[in-house]
């Protein structure tokens, strides 16, 4: 059973939400908890895909600053370059697997 001071925070947060959406209060309180908890109208999959996304454009950012680089030799940038790429490919493929499989 809720104590005093969490029935306060609770009844706090419900009068931000309510000025947060205008001054209008919810019907019903939110649910809390869960990892996507305070994300409304975006799946579990949207979520997933921005960390795809994420992860590969990092990868890949890292591959090209790798290939750039001047502080390395050739024997040293190809397997890191390749490894980086790799690796965003591993991940966008895996995503999409994933994806199909589901």
């Amino acid at each position: 059973m809720p104590s005093g001071g969490e029935k306060e925070l609770e009844r706090i947060e419900r009068d931000l939400d309510a000025k947060a959406s205008g001054g209008i209060p919810p019907a019903e309180p939110q649910a809390k908890g869960g990892w996507n908890a305070g994300m409304p109208n975006r799946s579990a999959n949207q979520i997933h895909l921005d960390a795809v996304i994420v992860g590969a454009v990092l990868l890949t950012a890292i591959a090209f600053i790798t290939m750039l680089g001047e502080s390395f030799s050739p024997k040293q940038k190809s397997p890191i370059t390749a490894t980086a790429l790799g690796g965003a490919t591993g991940l966008l493929v895996g995503y999409e697997i994933e994806r199909i499989k589901a």
